[in-house]
């Protein structure tokens, strides 16, 4: 499906009921905006993982604007602000009351800085594996994971070398190394070829976009309830610094997974869902209908 806000158009799919019959009433369910990472992915990357979660909420996957089906737009409103105000313009225009953002990886960029500029808006936020270390720390982990030659390439692709050898090295090398999982992920593979990439917002996003964020003079603004999921041997975005999020924001609930690298919902889906339930189980909700 499609909607359109503004300039662009968005896709997005439903899975699960926002209401379900409870004697002789309707119950109310929370709703889950699942925002993909990438930058440049889409919203498949959270199927199957999510599936089990619509027993006890509404899951909307919506691809970003300049990603997946979502209309592209141009690099001048690829940026975190604009994709953070995309986001509640979406739910205004579906009248979707207090939504809980999802957002693993740069897709948590997106639903941080929504929180922040929107906190009121929202019934909560889940942080996957959102915050990166500092660049010594980055390059130790995939050092300790992948060798010398994984820290090389990970520093000059940091660095926002353009050539083809560190692009081709890169998800070679290094992007194996984000994942845990004994034998890997199974869904792995397929996963990524399910995926519709928008090369050039990644691109835009290694050379323009990482270096520009810098939520932290602002994170006294997130007044949601929040949650942060991090792997203690993610070599990008980091067990340290999700420790330093949390400390530095005013309601947050931290898991860091002993056993994970990147990505909680991808590496541990089971134990992920379970604590997303447990922190919507815990959110008041109000929900209002026009």
């Amino acid at each position: 499906m499609r909607v359109a806000i503004g300039d662009i158009s968005l896709y997005f799919d439903v899975d699960g009921c926002g209401s379900v019959p409870d004697g002789p009433a309707m119950a109310e369910r929370p709703t889950v905006i699942a925002l993909h990472g990438g930058p440049g992915a889409d919203h498949t990357t959270f199927k199957p993982v999510l599936d089990g979660v619509t027993a006890y909420a509404q899951v909307v996957y919506l691809d970003q604007r300049g990603s997946g089906r979502s209309d592209r737009s141009g690099p001048e409103f690829w940026t975190w602000d604009r994709w953070a105000d995309d986001v509640i313009a979406f739910c205004d225009a579906l009248d979707i009351a207090e939504p809980v953002l999802l957002g693993t990886s740069a897709g948590g960029w997106v639903a941080l800085t929504a929180a922040i500029r929107h906190s009121g808006r929202l019934g909560g936020v889940v942080l996957d594996s959102v915050m990166p270390g500092e660049l010594d720390e980055r390059l130790a982990i995939m050092e300790r994971l992948g060798g010398a030659e994984a820290r090389e390439i990970a520093r000059r692709y940091w660095d926002g070398e353009p050539t083809d050898e560190i692009r081709e090295a890169y998800p070679r090398v290094c992007l194996p190394l984000y994942s845990q999982r004994p034998g890997g992920d199974p869904d792995g593979p397929d996963r990524m070829r399910r995926i519709t990439w928008n090369p050039d917002v990644l691109e835009h996003f290694r050379q323009v976009l990482f270096g520009s964020f810098d939520p932290w003079p602002r994170l006294g603004r997130v007044g949601c309830p929040t949650m942060i999921l991090a792997g203690e041997h993610d070599p990008v975005a980091t067990a340290s610094a999700a420790r330093r999020l949390a400390g530095a924001l005013p309601a947050a609930r931290l898991h860091v997974v002993p056993d994970a690298g990147h990505g909680i919902f991808r590496e541990d889906p089971e134990r992920a869902c379970a604590l997303l339930r447990d922190f919507l189980a815990g959110i008041e909700w109000t929900r209002t209908r026009g």
